[in-house]
């Protein structure tokens, strides 16, 4: 992998102290108040010139993991909608273009946890139960930006990804990005190297095989790319999870997958029976996407830092603009399980027609 970062790359120091502080109670104090200092810096840098979002693929999810177990419902699986998302800043004088969240559905059904329930339940029933809206290509020729216009990609944690269908040479030698780094967290890197086996569930070991190791960046923080779009670190739901942020004229977004609806950041708020009632009982401000316990303490700190980042909902100031990289979203076999609040898409700006002619050299 490359140790040389990108020009286009800013550090960004605000939560460096925080995150090393010592307690679990007294480190989520100290996030919380540097990620106010960091929203601003980040509103203060400006606004992303472009922010597109496409549907990829909507699947069946175990409740007890996407709410915790504290959903009330009796329905064993909720149903999320996974997208991803096109952002287009400017940087160094040139328009750089990211693609975050590019989930290939076809190769990710490959992890070990759909993989068996294909076996459980068979390909018919779990196809039935799935829904391709997208891909990844369709996207981007709905957006009019050619693949070799990439300039990065980035997943907010690696679970179910296999990025040799977009960054390794396939049997023709040809690469479908071919211009593009994969931006990382070391530790989210290092994780591949060998799984624990309650980690094997989510990955799949040889997402990387194939891809130069000059296309890996391992970031070791938090950066910002231009004005309008910083990756930050939120550990917990994976070790090396970070979460993205895009900074449109609606405010300050975040992106991730360490809650999966507006609910479980405003639990209080929430439609969904159970919820609130576990918040006012227990006094949580958020729900854990829970299928993986890394961290728990820091996932927990990791969404409270998501909330204090993000902007709230121009017509539901209790809800943050959090856009979960897969969404819940509501579903015939799921009854009482629809989200009290979808974001349905992000649509800013223009995608550049500069960027998606631009020269591969």
């Amino acid at each position: 992998m490359s140790e040389v970062l990108p020009s286009d790359l800013m550090r960004l120091t605000e939560l460096d102290a925080a995150w090393a502080t010592r307690g679990s109670g007294a480190r989520l104090d100290a996030v919380r108040r540097a990620g106010r200092r960091l929203r601003e810096r980040i509103l203060t840098a400006g606004v992303a010139r472009c922010v597109r979002t496409a549907d990829l693929a909507t699947f069946p999810y175990p409740t007890r993991y996407g709410l915790q177990g504290v959903a009330s419902s009796p329905a064993p699986y909720l149903f999320l909608r996974n997208r991803m998302q096109l952002v287009q800043v400017t940087a160094n004088g040139r328009v750089v273009t990211i693609l975050v969240n590019p989930t290939d559905a076809e190769r990710s059904a490959k992890a070990p946890f759909f993989a068996r329930m294909e076996e459980r339940y068979g390909s018919f029933a779990t196809r039935l139960l799935s829904k391709f809206h997208s891909t990844i290509a369709a996207g981007l020729e709905r957006w009019g930006v050619a693949p070799d216009a990439i300039d990065y990609v980035t997943f907010d944690h690696l679970h179910v990804q296999d990025l040799r269908g977009l960054l390794a040479p396939g049997p023709d030698g040809r690469t479908f990005l071919p211009n593009a780094k994969l931006l990382a967290q070391r530790t989210e890197l290092d994780t591949l190297i060998a799984l624990h086996p309650l980690q094997v569930e989510w990955y799949i070991p040889e997402c990387l095989h194939g891809v130069p190791a000059n296309r890996i960046v391992a970031l070791e923080g938090d950066y910002a790319i231009g004005g309008g779009f910083a990756i930050v670190r939120t550990p917990g739901h994976t070790i090396g999870n970070h979460t993205l942020v895009v900074v449109t004229d609606r405010g300050a977004w975040t992106i991730s997958e360490n809650g999966i609806c507006v609910d479980a950041y405003a639990p209080g708020s929430s439609s969904i029976r159970g919820l609130a009632r576990h918040a006012r009982d227990t006094g949580v401000e958020v729900i854990l996407n829970a299928n993986t316990r890394e961290g728990s303490l820091d996932q927990y700190t990791s969404m409270v830092l998501e909330k204090t980042l993000a902007d709230p909902v121009p017509d539901r100031p209790e809800l943050p603009q959090h856009f979960a990289s897969s969404e819940l979203v509501g579903h015939p076999l799921a009854l009482g399980l629809s989200p009290t609040y979808t974001h349905e898409a992000i649509t800013h700006g223009t995608p550049s027609v500069a960027a998606a002619t631009r020269a591969s050299a």
